[in-house]
């Protein structure tokens, strides 16, 4: 067997330790180590990160308390979070689509009346989704980690345009989608809600085990399982896709192929310029 020590070969001085990293392991032979080291675009016109709190030059109250300057802070986008989620090896088991808590109290307030609950009479257009993701682990093993996001419409559209509002209301599904992917994500890798420019610029470094190919034995098994599902030796692993959208037709045929709707996900819509329009100010948080 190997020892492995992730903090100890990547100091936390030059590197963002993401994931389990924190521990050391005794390596199997018939696993071996994948360290990945990501590194994030810190200019926000690339699509990795933006600017979640604009700095803030020192200022005095009037209690005449003095307040330091602050920088940047800096969230991961939509995009950054991919590209995080691939290096550490994160696949999606399942995406569903489940009750909202509006129609939950509609469901629970007719029961009780004893009136039977017609859906698709009311004008609610919350969405809900559940979206489970399989991480693998420097132990050896997968855990899955799971995230529901709600989107109330009355409580998000209030200071949008109406063509904000009506992008955001013909991307529904695939935002609430993506929210939940992503807290999932966040969840998993332990990702921080903001960093500084200096931090970003660090590697963001993540390790988990995979079946080492250059023991004899496990190759073997693994040609003999290739076309075929895992034996005992890899463990029994769910049925897993790769990240992508689950969302169905029927619910997407009014987002066509090609347009971008990552600024209602990561809530820089505030950001752009409307045709017509000024810049808003601020930005909405993930």
């Amino acid at each position: 067997m190997n020892e492995l020590s992730i903090s100890q070969q990547y100091p936390a001085e030059k590197y963002n330790l993401i994931g389990n990293t924190d521990v050391m392991v005794e390596i199997p032979d018939i696993k071996a180590p994948v360290v990945q080291a990501i590194r994030l675009e810190t200019d926000p016109a690339k699509g990795d990160v933006y600017i979640h709190q604009r700095a803030k030059k020192e200022w005095t109250d009037d209690q005449n308390r003095r307040h330091p300057a602050t920088p940047n802070f800096y969230a991961i986008t939509k995009n950054g979070l991919k590209k995080l989620a691939d290096g550490a090896g994160i696949t999606m088991i399942s995406s569903q689509h489940v009750i909202t808590t509006t129609c939950q109290k509609c469901v629970a307030v007719n029961q009780h009346s004893g009136k039977v609950v017609q859906c698709g009479n009311c004008k609610n257009r919350d969405v809900a989704y559940h979206v489970t993701i399989c991480v693998p682990q420097l132990t050896g093993k997968d855990i899955t980690v799971e995230d529901t996001h709600e989107i109330i419409v009355d409580n998000v559209t209030p200071g949008m345009t109406n063509k904000q509002k009506a992008e955001f209301l013909k991307h529904l599904p695939q935002i609430c989608e993506a929210k939940a992917l992503n807290g999932a994500i966040r969840t998993a890798l332990h990702i921080k809600g903001t960093y500084t420019l200096e931090e970003l610029k660090k590697p963001f470094v993540v390790a988990y085990l995979v079946p080492n190919l250059n023991n004899k034995d496990v190759k073997s098994a693994a040609i003999e399982n290739m076309f075929q599902s895992s034996g005992n030796l890899f463990g029994t692993t769910p049925s897993v896709q790769q990240i992508e959208s689950k969302v169905p037709e029927n619910a997407a045929v009014e987002a066509a192929d090609g347009e971008n709707f990552d600024q209602y996900v990561d809530g820089t819509y505030t950001q752009y310029e409307e045709a017509g329009g000024e810049t808003a100010a601020g930005a909405g948080e993930e």
